[in-house]
């Protein structure tokens, strides 16, 4: 007898018609959990979204921002603050005020929290290491790095840190502190600077680097480019593979690979996010087209191919204005894992995140806040990485339409937030 028969003929009339296995429900979205941390900083708190500065380890969650600042930024005054309960509550474990920025923060598989920030004043950048919260840092020198807009990154493997400053300098670290190396891949192009740095890691080794470029003649943030080092920065090449002579210009008079659009050069173009994740790079950015655009790119990490290109990651949402700031996470130490972008609906009123399962080919809704706030939420940024309990974690400031000035004193709230992954369950 065939199976088939021999199961129909078993089956029970009582449970009524045997039918096909039906498709899943689709899940409702994540609650999104908000915490505000201050009610008392700038509007522009949690500014340069593109530098991590949430991150979660055996201590706690750690993140920075800029709480108050004056009108030549010689005197800001940044926080790290610490959460360990999940992110409910927050206590200050140090303050600054000096003429830089909110540090860039990684942490080590140790507990080792790094952090990095510009000095305006002596033209320099300072790394630390804080080995546990109680303690005082440890601070090494990186030459020539202070530049407004930068980003860090730990090489756990290497065990180096990255640093890469948009004067074009890029300095290699060693965890310990004791050794620095230098180097000037980028210089400003013949028609825009180079603004915005954006560092990525791929797990095979390879390094990835992009930016946005600044127009020299006006306010235009005008393209988006790319590059890749297999050998921790000591060489790049293209995505493509084809080496570069090094220092090059930073803007399309260059030979780094262009992100960015034709049609997109006379309209504000800015690099959100990128991910180095599963073989594939992962660029998201916005552009100031008609109708503006939040457009997602992945491309072949090996052969620098673009594979993909959906220009609408909220494609359930209709959108005046897409969030010009977001955040790529995922649980890259699982292959295959969900990929995850943070940023906005609503006009940037409210939070939410797309997720791909696909590692980018398509993407649906995974958490939704229910909180819509009356302006604009501001500067996304978080952990690139789930945490190890399955959490999405980082932080954003509710700018109100009214704050004139970027340091107008209490013109900002600054908040935290955390969501689900679906990757893995609650502990």
């Amino acid at each position: 007898m065939k199976p088939f028969l021999r199961l129909l003929l078993a089956w029970p009339l009582s449970c009524g018609p045997l039918l096909p296995a039906a498709d899943p429900e689709p899940q409702p979205p994540q609650p999104i959990h908000l915490t505000l941390v201050d009610d008392q900083a700038i509007g522009f708190a949690t500014f340069q979204s593109h530098n991590q500065k949430v991150v979660k380890n055996q201590h706690g969650i750690f993140m920075t921002y800029v709480q108050q600042s004056n009108d030549d930024y010689s005197a800001q005054k940044w926080r790290l603050m610490r959460s360990t309960d999940d992110g409910r509550s927050f206590t200050e474990v140090m303050a600054e005020t000096r003429a830089t920025s909110a540090p860039a923060i990684e942490t080590a598989r140790d507990g080792s929290i790094f952090f990095a920030r510009p000095d305006f004043k002596d033209g320099n950048a300072y790394l630390s290491r804080l080995d546990a919260p109680q303690d005082n840092p440890t601070t090494t020198t990186l030459t020539g790095g202070a530049a407004g807009k930068y980003c860090m990154l730990l090489d756990q493997p290497r065990g180096q840190l990255y640093y890469f400053a948009h004067n074009g300098t890029f300095h290699i670290a060693t965890l310990d502190n004791q050794g620095v190396e230098t180097t000037q891949p980028l210089t400003h192009g013949e028609i825009a600077y180079l603004q915005y740095p954006h560092l990525t890691l791929a797990r095979d080794g390879t390094l990835f680097a992009a930016w946005t470029t600044s127009h020299r003649d006006r306010y235009l943030y005008r393209s988006i480019h790319a590059m890749k080092s297999i050998d921790g920065g000591q060489t790049w090449q293209t995505l493509a593979g084809e080496p570069l002579a090094l220092p090059i210009p930073a803007d399309d008079t260059g030979p780094a690979t262009r992100i960015s659009r034709d049609d997109e050069l006379d309209v504000h173009s800015w690099l959100s996010a990128c991910m180095a994740k599963d073989g594939k790079l992962h660029l998201v950015y916005w552009a100031k087209t008609t109708p503006q655009r939040q457009r997602y790119v992945r491309y072949d990490a090996a052969t620098g191919e673009l594979e993909a290109d959906p220009l609408d990651l909220f494609p359930e949402r209709s959108m005046d204005q897409p969030n010009d700031s977001g955040v790529l996470v995922a649980d890259r130490s699982v292959p295959h894992s969900t990929l995850y972008f943070v940023s906005t609906i609503d006009d940037r009123k409210r939070l939410a995140c797309v997720a791909s399962d696909d590692n980018g080919l398509t993407w649906r809704e995974h958490a939704v806040s229910d909180r819509l706030f009356d302006h604009r939420v501001y500067s996304i940024g978080g952990a690139r990485d789930v945490t190890g309990d399955g959490w999405i974690i980082g932080s954003f400031t509710d700018t109100p339409e009214n704050a004139e000035t970027y340091y107008e004193p209490d013109s900002g709230d600054v908040y935290f937030f955390r969501f689900r992954s679906a990757d893995r369950p609650a502990r």
